[in-house]
């Protein structure tokens, strides 16, 4: 009964990771991809050319302020490349946490498979299931017993039509009836 219990949590764990995979890649790519001196620095000569830009008068002094705009104009163009690239680095750790999940996902349900092939992980009294006992008990083969691939399945269809049916609830104004 046990083991029933904790193959249910490991369906609801990996069920709901996946939809964390964004927090938890941006949480440890913070450790990993971060702004660099060089970008820091180019972000700090725009903000310095801006102000020197404001204290300059556009009609008086046009020539100084397009010409601190076109400097202004260069600075932002190599910060967004820069930028660019951070982002290509983070959207690309992203994917590869999401699929290091499912990888994840696939190893630890394989494992607990082949670990309990041969151990049913309930006996019911064998009338219950007469045509489909053997798909219920697979891969045990012991007839009456609940197989641990059926259960993998009956835990996973339950959890995804929960997950659908918390999703698609109406919210109280939804139900409300308009006067």
């Amino acid at each position: 009964m046990f083991v029933m219990l904790f193959i249910l949590l490991l369906v609801i764990l990996f069920s709901y990771l996946p939809s964390y995979s964004s927090k938890i890649s941006r949480s440890i790519g913070g450790y990993f991809i971060h702004l660099t001196d060089e970008e820091l620095n180019l972000r700090q000569q725009v903000r310095d050319l801006k102000a020197e830009q404001g204290a300059v008068s556009m009609s008086d002094e046009f020539a100084k302020y397009m010409k601190l705009q076109r400097k202004i104009d260069r600075l932002v163009d190599q910060v967004k490349k820069m930028g660019s690239s951070r982002s290509q680095k983070i959207t690309m750790f992203s994917m590869g946490v999401k699929i290091l999940i499912n990888v994840l996902h696939g190893i630890v349900m394989i494992s607990v498979i082949i670990y309990y092939k041969n151990d049913p992980l309930y006996m019911l009294p064998e009338e219950w299931f007469y045509p489909i006992n053997r798909l219920i008990s697979f891969p045990t083969g012991v007839s009456g017993g609940i197989g641990v691939t059926c259960w993998i399945l009956v835990c996973s269809s339950v959890v995804y039509r929960l997950k659908n049916f918390i999703n698609v609830q109406p919210s109280a104004q939804e139900l409300k009836v308009d006067s």
